[in-house]
């Protein structure tokens, strides 16, 4: 028996990831840098989508304040039917610090949603910062395959 959870309402996590990075363009072109949006366009969020908005544009615009000549990725996956993972990745950072530091504002908004933060930094260049926060289990609809 196999579970499948389609998300019956909410808005499409790429199509709004894509609305931020046109925003953000223009700081990210100054800094000689690029955003891809990997997110795959099936996976939706529900009643908290301008919390959850909220959140993805402060990682956004932290990471791209402080990209220099880099390709910064943003990906998301469904965990369990439980928990979304939104991942920002940037391959070139030149200060995890000040990101870690311009993400204060920011974890407020991911505790008010039962979110989380997480960032690391690999090789002293690859800093990737995780948003994981709960679907809202009354809008998933369970079907039994």
């Amino acid at each position: 028996m196999e579970h499948t959870n389609y998300n019956s309402s909410g808005t499409g996590l790429q199509n709004l990831v894509d609305r931020l990075i046109s925003t953000l363009s223009p700081v990210a072109v100054r800094n000689n840098s690029s955003i891809v949006n990997d997110i795959p366009s099936k996976l939706n969020i529900g009643s908290e989508e301008h919390t959850v908005i909220s959140v993805i544009n402060g990682l956004l615009r932290s990471v791209i304040n402080n990209a220099r000549e880099s390709c910064i990725h943003i990906s998301a996956k469904e965990m369990y039917g439980k928990i979304v993972t939104v991942s920002v990745k940037d391959s070139n950072s030149f200060n995890t610090y000040a990101i870690a530091c311009s993400l204060q504002d920011i974890v407020p908004l991911a505790e008010k949603i039962g979110g989380h933060l997480d960032i690391t930094s690999e090789r002293k260049k690859v800093t990737t910062i995780a948003f994981r926060f709960p679907i809202e289990q009354e809008k998933t609809l369970n079907i039994v395959e």
